[in-house]
């Protein structure tokens, strides 16, 4: 059976959600829980944040003097850091999964993990999904710095942006990990390739790949990162498409994060810091981003032939 055709109504993993027993579009049913889980995410988060604030003395402390307003916002940002990670990793599970989950079986199917396609896949689709996205870092990051030096953004306002993103101890470091690498990778990864693009895929097929990359870049509200986050949307997109797999997405979103957290506490040496920002960094980007390319093509070699393994196997292997 093609794993893709439309189940039979009553057999495991059929389409029995109250949306598809009346017959609704299903690229309807991708907007409507993309806004609606959107809407609860970010108005729960704006909560959480405003909690996290109004328990944080110390940021009290520091918006209460007179001072330079970015400064101050980095000095608040750092105050308070902490409490913003644990809102997070708490809106992004309560407020995105969770809905998301709800959701696809309310709407589509009992079988929720046959959904969104949390499915098993080859170690190797794994392994060349996150080195892809290992190897495209120091071109999304020279994109990036590219970005801020010709918009000259002030250097207070880059460290109050990455305060939230940097550690200074390993048990530190291991806390940021899980708030910005494992939680996104998992609870993004579910609503945004899982959901809207597994839903629009079955009327959009390959074009959901561009419209879900494009809606993830705009999901972060963040202008100087637009083109590296859909890029990134793209390319999470294209792992879900041709593997048939959330996993090798998640992998590669986790390792794009990980490498940026990485990447700032690594910064803290010198002989580090010296060679990024240095001669070495463009050359890097030249030897790096070919392989990155590379890494990809495999995948979709890799991903294709498991795929017609799959087809062609017998009902009872496949």
């Amino acid at each position: 059976m093609d794993p893709e055709a439309p189940p039979t109504a009553g057999a495991p993993g059929s389409l029995n959600g109250s949306w598809e027993r009346g017959g609704r579009s299903a690229t309807s049913a991708a907007i409507a829980g993309l806004l609606g889980v959107g809407l609860v995410y970010f108005y729960g988060q704006s909560f959480f944040l405003s909690v996290a604030i109004l328990l944080s003395a110390q940021s009290r402390h520091i918006a209460s003097k007179a001072d330079a307003l970015l400064p101050t916002m980095a000095r608040m940002l750092e105050a308070m850091k902490n409490p913003v990670r644990v809102s997070l990793v708490v809106s992004q599970f309560l407020l995105m999964l969770i809905p998301t989950v709800w959701l696809v079986r309310r709407w589509h199917s009992s079988d929720v993990r046959g959904y969104l396609r949390l499915t098993q896949c080859s170690a190797a689709e794994v392994a060349l999904a996150s080195s892809a996205v290992l190897l495209f870092y120091p071109a999304n990051a020279f994109l990036s710095q590219f970005l801020v030096r010709q918009l000259n953004i002030p250097p207070a306002l880059l460290k109050a942006n990455e305060a939230l993103f940097r550690a200074g101890s390993g048990g530190e470091l291991l806390f940021v990990l899980v708030a910005v690498a494992l939680t996104p990778a998992l609870c993004e990864e579910i609503l945004f390739r899982g959901y809207v693009q597994r839903t629009l895929e079955r009327t959009l097929g390959a074009k959901s790949i561009l419209a879900t990359g494009v809606v993830f870049g705009l999901y972060h509200l963040q202008p100087l990162g637009l083109l590296n986050l859909s890029l990134l949307g793209l390319v999470f997109g294209y792992f879900f498409f041709a593997s048939r797999s959330l996993l090798p997405g998640m992998a590669a979103h986790f390792t794009n994060n990980a490498v940026a957290v990485l990447w700032l506490y690594a910064g803290e040496t010198p002989w580090i810091a010296s060679r990024a920002g240095g001669d070495l960094f463009p050359q890097l980007v030249l030897v790096a981003t070919p392989l990155s390319a590379c890494a990809v093509f495999l995948f979709s070699i890799v991903s294709r032939r498991r795929r017609l393994e799959r087809e062609s196997a017998p009902p009872f292997l496949a």
